[in-house]
C-alpha cells in the first residue's frame, strides 16, 4: 500500500482551502461595495478568520509529523511565486499585516492609531525573538557534530554507527526548525487576531 506523506496530504487539503480561500475574497470584496448589515460583516469576518485558523492548524499537525518533509514547509509548492518570494520563516512576516491595514484603512481614531502602534513595535520584537531562534536553529548546520558526520559519510560512505549520529543531527534540525516555524505561525495568527480586534467592524471588513 503507498505510503502518503505528510506534505502531500496537506498539499491536497491546500487545494480544497484555496478553492474556498477565493470564494471568501469574492464574499469580502462584494460585501465591502454593497450595504450589508453590521451583523452580516461581523459574521463574514469571522468565518474568513476561522477559514484562515483552519490554514495553520492543519498546517501544525502536518509539521509535527513531516520527518524528512519538514523543509518543504520552508519553501511551499502550493505558494504562488510572489508568496515564495516574500516568505520569513516558511510564511508571511506578521508586520506585513500593518502594511496592509496602512493601505486599507485611513480613518483610524486616535486610540485605534495609538494601539497599531504599539502593537506594531511589539510584533517587531516578537520577530526579532523568533529570527534569533531561527539562525540559532540554521547555525547548527554548520556546528562541528553534524559537519563532521556529514564529512564522514561523503568520504567514505557510512561505517557503523556514524550513519546513526548523522541521522541523530538531523533530527534535531528538522526538530528545531519545525518548532521555528510553529512559534512564527503564532505570532502571524496573533498578529491577525489582534489588529481585527482594534478595528471597527466596517474596517475590518475593508481590511
Amino acid at each position: 500500500m503507498p505510503i502518503t506523506s505528510s506534505s502531500e496530504t496537506f498539499s491536497s487539503f491546500v487545494n480544497g482551502w484555496l478553492i474556498r480561500h477565493r470564494y471568501f475574497i469574492e464574499q469580502l470584496t462584494c460585501a465591502s461595495t454593497n450595504r450589508i448589515t453590521l451583523e452580516e460583516q461581523q459574521s463574514l469576518v469571522t468565518q474568513f478568520l476561522s477559514h484562515c485558523l483552519q490554514y495553520y492548524q492543519e498546517k501544525s499537525s502536518a509539521v509535527s509529523v513531516a520527518g524528512d518533509n519538514v523543509f518543504t514547509f520552508f519553501c511551499p509548492p502550493w505558494f504562488t511565486s510572489y508568496a515564495r518570494l516574500i516568505l520569513w520563516v516558511g510564511d508571511f512576516k506578521p508586520s506585513l499585516v500593518f502594511k496592509l491595514t496602512d493601505s486599507s484603512v485611513d480613518d483610524l481614531t486616535r486610540h485605534q492609531r495609538d494601539r497599531i502602534s504599539s502593537l506594531r513595535s511589539e510584533t517587531r520584537r516578537r520577530e526579532r525573538d523568533v529570527m534569533r531562534d531561527f539562525a540559532l536553529v540554521q547555525q547548527s548546520v554548520a556546528d562541528p557534530p553534524v559537519m563532521l558526520a556529514a564529512r564522514r559519510v561523503g568520504a567514505r560512505g557510512m561505517v557503523d554507527g556514524e550513519g546513526s549520529d548523522l541521522e541523530e543531527a538531523m533530527d534535531v534540525l528538522k526538530s528545531g526548525m519545525a518548532r521555528a516555524m510553529n512559534r512564527a505561525d503564532e505570532l502571524r495568527c496573533s498578529t491577525v487576531g489582534r489588529v481585527v480586534e482594534i478595528l471597527t467592524r466596517r474596517r475590518r471588513l475593508r481590511c
